[in-house]
C-alpha cells in the first residue's frame, strides 16, 4: 500500500506581513498624488527615490543588488553559485496619477516573500536546488517611453539594448540619459540561470471579486495590436481660413478614433480598442493643428479578428485623409501573440492554493505583464489577486489588506515549491 504525503508549505511570519505592510506604505509616499494614488514616472526622479529606497532594504537584509544597462533591479539571494534562479517581481513605475498597487505589489511582495524564505531555509539548515531573486523591471508601464515592457524585453533578448537606450520621452530626453540621472544606468547584462519566474499582480479586473476568490491563476492573455499613426495637415490660422481650405489633422484624428471605437462595437467582448494619447502640434487655439500623432491599440484573444481590425483600420485612414486632405503614416506597428502560460506551473499553484485554503480559480489577462516577456523563453507562472471595482489605472486603485496578506502567504508557499522541488512544474 503506498502513502501519499502533501510536501510541507513554508509561509511568511506575522512579522514578515507587518514588514510588507511597512514597506508598502513607506514606497506609497514617494510619488503620492493628493487624491491617494501614485504619479512616478519610469527613470523619473520619483522613481530614482523609490529604487534607492528597495535598494537599501534588500542591502539591509542581506540581498545581492545588482543593476543591468537598462535599469532592470536584481536582488539576489544565491545558496548555491552553481544553481539555477526562480525569479519573482514586477514594477515601481506607474501610470500617470494611477493607483499604489499596479506592478508595487509584486514587487514588493516578492521581495518579502524570498526574505523570509532565506530566513526560514537558513534556520532549518536547507540548501534549495534554486536559488530566488526579486526583480523590478524598467518602464513596464510604458506611460514615460514607448513600448512598454521595456525592461523584461530587453532581459529576454527580445528587444535591443541599444534600441531602448534610444527611446525618447515628450520631452526627447532618451531612457538612456534618464536612468543617468537618477544613478541606474547599470552595466551590461546580469546573467543568470533562469529556472522560473513568478509574478503576482492585482488583477485589473473585477472576475475574483465578483466570484469570491482570493487568488488567480493565469492560463491565458490576450493578444495586443499597438500602432502610432501620425496625420499630416497644414498649419493655419483658424479665423480667416475658409472651412474648405483646412487641411486639419485634428479633425483627421478625429475622425479615426471614432473608427477605432466603432470597430470594437462590432464585436462585443472579443475586442476592446483605444486611442489613449494624441500628440497635437503646435497645439495653439488659434492655429488648425498641422500634425496630430495617434496611440491606437486593439486587444483580443482572437489574432484573426486583430488582423481583420487592422485591415478595415488602414481602409479607413485611407479614406479619412482622402477627405480631409490630409496625408498618414503609420509611425510604428506592434503585435503581441497571445499566449498560453506553463500549463505544469500553473498546476503546481493551483494546488499550493489549494493546500492552503485559499479560494482560488483560473483566470485570463487582457493587460501586459513582463511576465508575458519572460513566458516566451522561461516557465513562467502569472498569479492575481482581487482589485475593488475592478479599477485600475486610476488613483481610486484599491486592493485590500487582507488579500494583500493572502497574496503573499500564495507566493511565498509557491516560490518555496518552486525552487526546493523544480521539477513539480516542469
Amino acid at each position: 500500500m503506498s502513502i501519499s504525503f502533501t510536501p510541507e508549505l513554508l509561509v511568511p511570519s506575522e512579522q514578515d506581513l507587518e514588514t510588507f505592510e511597512a514597506l508598502f506604505r513607506d514606497t506609497s509616499v514617494i510619488g503620492a498624488t493628493k487624491a491617494g494614488g501614485l504619479h512616478r514616472l519610469a527613470a523619473s526622479a520619483e522613481d530614482g527615490a523609490v529604487r534607492d529606497l528597495f535598494a537599501a532594504w534588500l542591502t539591509e537584509r542581506g540581498f545581492d543588488v545588482r543593476v543591468d544597462a537598462v535599469g532592470n533591479m536584481f536582488g539576489l539571494i544565491t545558496f548555491n553559485p552553481e544553481a539555477p534562479y526562480v525569479l519573482c517581481g514586477s514594477h515601481l513605475d506607474s501610470q500617470p496619477s494611477a493607483g499604489r498597487f499596479d506592478g508595487v505589489y509584486g514587487v514588493l511582495a516578492g521581495a518579502v516573500a524570498v526574505a523570509s524564505l532565506a530566513r526560514q531555509l537558513r534556520e532549518r539548515g536547507e540548501v534549495p536546488a534554486c536559488n530566488l531573486a526579486v526583480v523590478n523591471w524598467t518602464n513596464e508601464e510604458g506611460a514615460r517611453f514607448q513600448p512598454s515592457l521595456i525592461g523584461s524585453s530587453v532581459f529576454t533578448g527580445d528587444l535591443a539594448l541599444q534600441d531602448a537606450w534610444a527611446c525618447r520621452d515628450g520631452d526627447g530626453i532618451s531612457l538612456k540619459h534618464a536612468l543617468q540621472q537618477i544613478g541606474y544606468l547599470g552595466e551590461g547584462r546580469v546573467e543568470l540561470d533562469v529556472a522560473g519566474y513568478v509574478e503576482i499582480h492585482v488583477e485589473q479586473g473585477d472576475g475574483l471579486e465578483r466570484d469570491g476568490l482570493a487568488i488567480g491563476v493565469v492560463r491565458d492573455t490576450w493578444a495586443a495590436l499597438k500602432q502610432r499613426i501620425r496625420f499630416i495637415g497644414e498649419q493655419n490660422h483658424t479665423g480667416p481660413t475658409p472651412m474648405a481650405a483646412r487641411k486639419d489633422a485634428l479633425l483627421a484624428a478625429a475622425h479615426a478614433i471614432t473608427a477605432v471605437r466603432a470597430e470594437a462595437d462590432l464585436h462585443g467582448v472579443q475586442l476592446h480598442s483605444s486611442v489613449g494619447r494624441l500628440e497635437i502640434y503646435p497645439n495653439s487655439p488659434n492655429v488648425v493643428p498641422s500634425s496630430v500623432t495617434l496611440h491606437v491599440e486593439y486587444r483580443s484573444p482572437d489574432t484573426e479578428l486583430l488582423a481583420a481590425a487592422g485591415a478595415r483600420l488602414d481602409a479607413s485612414l485611407k479614406a479619412t485623409a482622402s477627405a480631409t486632405s490630409t496625408d498618414y503614416s503609420i509611425e510604428s506597428r506592434a503585435l503581441r501573440e497571445p499566449t498560453h502560460l506553463h500549463h505544469g506551473f500553473a498546476e503546481l499553484a493551483y494546488g499550493v492554493g489549494q493546500q492552503l485554503g485559499l479560494p482560488i480559480g483560473n483566470s485570463v489577462t487582457v493587460s501586459g505583464h513582463d511576465a508575458i516577456s519572460l513566458s516566451r523563453h522561461y516557465p513562467v507562472c502569472l498569479l492575481f489577486i482581487p482589485s475593488s471595482n475592478g479599477v485600475s489605472h486610476n488613483e481610486a486603485e484599491f486592493t485590500s489588506e487582507q488579500d494583500m496578506r493572502n497574496g503573499l502567504h500564495m507566493l511565498t508557499a509557491l516560490l518555496h515549491r518552486a525552487c526546493s522541488t523544480p521539477n513539480a512544474y516542469r
